[in-house]
């Protein structure tokens, strides 16, 4: 039985495992271990071919093994020097290290005796997978130290040459001659040419290799910064605003499970990457390599998906496209030509993208004009808080009524807008109204149930908003709701409450935030608020956050003037939007009512079987009674940050991923989490100093060692 001439087992078995399992081999582990093995293989096998009288004329042939063992040595003697610069080129070099590994594996490392023919035609084979690699390896960029004046350039230049530039010897020996004169010359541009040239020819067969929705899926990536970390959320809502991809519930596949097939074909193929916090084993996040997005952005340029400049950032000429881009670079504001610079018809553009805009201004008369427009994402899309965004006029928003086609609509972290205009509820197409961050915001329009086609509502992390409108319940196609607020108990029949929400049948994902200023003496109001969850039958994710409303009416006394000035206005305005959501209510009351009786008869024995749930600042030491009722049975993941919990109690509990957040008082050891917990595949805290014999990592992370293993071996990417 043959044995590989590799006298290390990790070359021999670790390093062929890792490559039939589709998996990258470390650099390091072909520059310190296969070169130097590959380097004494050849040498031996030198030795060991027979003595042979040679003349002149046969020790220059090209087919004596010999001669080509010589030639791939001197190869492999450059490689070795080109190799110290050799850090940012792994994935381009990578293919062919694959190929010389598996063929020196299974072939010509193979210790064997055999004909000079046999071991020839090995030679051969070899030789043209070193050649290819150095080629590749020569593309490594070197500080240029030789000017192209010197006399050592003028001597190599004025040389005559009679080999042709196709011929077999100059492909064989003439990069290395020239290399060896010119061993400093600077190649930057030719190399960074060939560079893209490669990446566009792998992402142009990847990009041909998808139907058309996918495609315009990826196109979305180019508007992006360079080395953006881009969440995923953001691209899901704007293929969902696009039409690629639809919210509304045609069955059991929502718009996220789409979006992230989408997104994870992406990955497979090698086209972006999935961007992990600590150890987490789901990323939230993406990013693509900015050559590939310069390969992107070129796609998307010959598709006339979006325009533009020679640096590659998106305009918002929309002469030959329909997508407009706001980007603030150094040669000036985007939005300035948009509005003013381009007199092409407006009702032409069907995406408004903010890439890096942070002062909004629109005329009200030319933001009006975009009635076909699908997409607005004028707010912030990256998840850091170094984006900033003001407007400083909010009238442009009354524009909003004549959108019909408008599907998705981002105000998200964009600061002075003190409430919606009622223009808002004329949206009839509109899935997805992203409000998140708004932290002047103080009410929501009273119309807002006429928006019957909504799917996605964010209102978190507004924390002026202090209750919510009647209207709400209405919303019979919403599925994700953050941000409801239950604040100081109020006049029943005039606002909405938790209860009211109960017959959303679509609803599955639900952010709550409870007023922790509401008096001793209401707070039953509230537990009991909350007990109406147990009502929810299709509910799979739930947060509740306690933290304190702010009354923005009573802040200033500036803004009560204000608001008394204005009294009258705001009371037709308001009697005007309950006279419309009476009218709803009439149109669709049968079927409302009908709804709420199922949901209700059989909310005690089908209660929501809740895949996730979160708790934030929970003020009390046991958990909360109104979870008893609810079905945690499911229950895979399990958040709790700040608050003074102290008890977890003795039930057992099904929790795969386990989040504790600064929880001063809980005070529990590894052995006891593990009774409660016997499922944990993932553990992370951060502040929590009663919680001793804990075995996690420096960031406070522990992983099961079967997942983290799992984890481990699936490759990022893994090629066409």
């Amino acid at each position: 039985m043959s044995t590989s001439s590799f006298e290390s087992p990790y070359v021999s078995l670790d390093l062929l495992a890792c490559l039939h399992s589709g998996q990258k081999p470390p650099f390091h582990v072909f520059n310190d271990v296969v070169m130097p093995e590959f380097r004494n293989y050849l040498s031996k096998k030198k030795k060991s071919l027979p003595a042979q009288e040679m003349d002149a004329e046969d020790k220059s042939s090209s087919s004596d093994p010999r001669v080509i063992i010589e030639g791939i040595q001197k190869d492999l003697n450059y490689i070795k020097k080109a190799c110290c610069n050799l850090k940012d080129w792994e994935d381009l070099v990578n293919k062919n290290i694959r190929k010389l590994i598996l063929q020196g594996l299974d072939d010509a490392f193979k210790e064997r005796t055999g004909e000079i023919n046999f071991i020839q035609d090995n030679l051969n084979s070899t030789q043209k997978v070193v050649s290819e690699l150095k080629n590749q390896i020569c593309s490594v960029q070197q500080p240029s130290s030789v000017s192209l004046d010197s006399e050592s350039f003028k001597r190599f230049s004025t040389q005559p040459s009679s080999v042709s530039l196709d011929s077999e010897s100059f492909k064989r020996f003439s990069l290395s001659q020239l290399l060896a004169q010119l061993p400093d010359v600077n190649l930057n541009n030719v190399i960074a040419e060939r560079y893209r040239s490669n990446t566009l020819n792998f992402i142009e067969v990847v990009y041909n290799g998808l139907d058309v929705i996918k495609k315009l899926c990826l196109l979305c990536f180019s508007v992006f910064p360079e080395n953006a970390i881009i969440k995923k959320k953001v691209l899901v809502h704007w293929w969902v605003g696009e039409g690629f991809i639809d919210s509304l519930n045609g069955g059991e596949e929502t718009a996220e499970s789409t979006g992230n097939k989408f997104i994870n074909e992406f990955i497979r193929k090698g086209i972006i990457e999935p961007v992990h916090k600590k150890r987490r084993p789901k990323s939230d996040n993406c990013k693509m390599h900015p050559s590939i997005r310069h390969a992107v952005i070129e796609l998307s340029r010959r598709a006339g998906f979006v325009d533009f400049t020679s640096k590659g950032n998106p305009t918002a000429d929309f002469s030959y496209c329909r997508r407009a881009c706001l980007v603030k670079t150094e040669e000036g504001s985007s939005l300035r030509d948009l509005t003013y610079g381009f007199s092409l018809e407006k009702k032409d553009i069907y995406t408004l993208f903010n890439v890096s805009e942070s002062h909004l201004y629109f005329r009200l008369d030319w933001f009006s004009k975009m009635r076909y427009v699908k997409v607005l994402q004028l707010g912030r899309w990256s998840s850091s808080a170094k984006q900033l965004v003001e407007v400083e006029d909010p009238e442009f928003l009354q524009g909003l009524k004549k959108m019909k086609h408008l599907r998705y609509f981002s105000l998200r972290g964009i600061s002075r807008i003190t409430e919606l205009p009622n223009s808002i509820c004329k949206l009839s197409n509109l899935r997805i109204l992203n409000l998140n961050g708004c932290d002047n915001l103080e009410k929501l329009p009273d119309g807002i149930g006429s928006l019957t086609k909504l799917t996605h509502l964010d209102m978190s992390e507004c924390y002026l908003i202090s209750h919510m409108p009647k209207g709400l319940d209405l919303l019979s196609e919403l599925q994700v709701l953050k941000g409801f607020v239950i604040g100081n108990p109020r006049a029943k029949g005039l606002y909405c409450g938790l209860a009211d929400l109960a017959k959303l049948k679509h609803l599955r994902k639900l952010s709550i935030h409870v007023d922790t200023e509401t008096p001793r003496d209401k707070k039953p109001e509230v537990e009991e608020e909350l007990s109406s969850l147990q009502q929810f039958r299709k509910l799979k994710s739930l947060s509740v956050a306690w933290s304190r409303i702010y009354n923005a009416s009573t802040s200033t006394k500036e803004t009560t003037m204000q608001r008394l000035k204005s009294t009258k206005k705001t009371t037709m305005q308001r009697l005007k939007s309950m006279k419309e959501t009476t009218m709803q209510r009439l149109k669709c009351g049968v079927e409302s009512m009908r709804t709420n009786a199922i949901n209700l008869a059989g909310s005690q024995s089908q209660p929501a079987a809740l895949d996730k749930l979160g708790l934030q600042y929970f003020h009390g030491p046991k958990m909360p009674d109104w979870l008893q009722p609810l079905n945690l049975k499911s229950l895979k993941k399990l958040y709790i940050r700040g608050g003074e919990l102290s008890d977890l109690g003795n039930q057992s509990w099904t929790v795969e991923r386990l989040q504790f957040k600064f929880l001063s008082e809980l005070k529990m050891d590894w052995q006891e989490l593990q009774a409660l917990f016997p499922k944990l595949t993932y553990v992370e805290t951060v502040s929590c100093p009663k919680l001793s014999s804990f075995p996690c990592d420096k960031n406070g992370v522990w992983v099961s060692p079967a997942a983290d293993t799992k984890q481990a071996i699936i490759p990022l990417y893994s090629g066409i």
